[in-house]
């Protein structure tokens, strides 16, 4: 996969990777810096972030023919897939350190080598194994702190996917590439790391000494 690739070629490399897609609104007009989401309305509450007309999670899909067909008729169009209760999940990281910092400080503590999503300024997507419930306890699914958050989103959330393209003109970029969603890493042992990295203010640190 490459990140230069349209948004309709890219949609289709998707499927052998073990996800289900599909196509979701994007940045209008396209511009260094487009203004207002595609569906038309001015007010959208979910810029660049939602799916085409009635699409919901249930209509993802691995078959390219209608993947085709999407980016046929909106060329444009983001490219996004859903979190699910068994197959892939993803934990999401607001910080503002630099996400190559990060990076760097998750492989000094040889984190799980899943793949990794630059989704905007301070934001990074882990895709992992959803949390499985436990019969005797809830574990735990996020953390917050003054400096940042990491959150494990809910089941059949939207998540947007390379090279789709947010409000400001940037575009959503690999940092890790996917293989396949059956090598997905385990996502709490990555969410305690996190967790732990907030708490102790490691990123913090990381971050200041880069800026040095």
């Amino acid at each position: 996969m490459s990140d230069s690739q349209s948004p309709g070629n890219y949609a289709l490399t998707y499927p052998g990777r073990g996800l289900a897609v599909l196509a979701a609104h994007w940045p209008t007009p396209p511009a260094d810096l487009p203004q207002f989401c595609s569906c038309g309305n001015l007010d959208c509450p979910s810029p660049a972030r939602h799916p085409i007309g009635t699409l919901n999670a249930a209509d993802a899909t691995r078959d390219p023919g209608q993947l085709a067909r999407w980016w046929l008729a909106h060329p444009t169009a983001n490219v996004a897939t859903f979190t699910d209760e068994s197959h892939i999940g993803v934990l999401e990281l607001y910080h503002p350190a630099k996400p190559e910092h990060v990076m760097r400080l998750l492989n000094a503590h040889r984190a799980g080598q899943g793949p990794v999503i630059y989704a905007g300024q301070g934001r990074v997507l882990f895709l992992v194994k959803p949390i499985q419930p436990q019969p005797d306890h809830e574990p735990a699914r996020s953390y917050s702190s003054d400096d940042g958050e990491v959150t494990c989103l809910a089941s059949e959330s939207m998540v947007l996917l390379p090279p789709s393209r947010l409000m400001d003109g940037e575009r959503l970029r690999w940092m890790r590439r996917l293989n396949h969603t059956t090598r997905l890493p385990d996502a709490a042992p990555l969410l305690a790391l996190l967790t732990e990295l907030l708490e102790s203010g490691t990123l913090e640190d990381i971050q200041a000494l880069m800026a040095m």
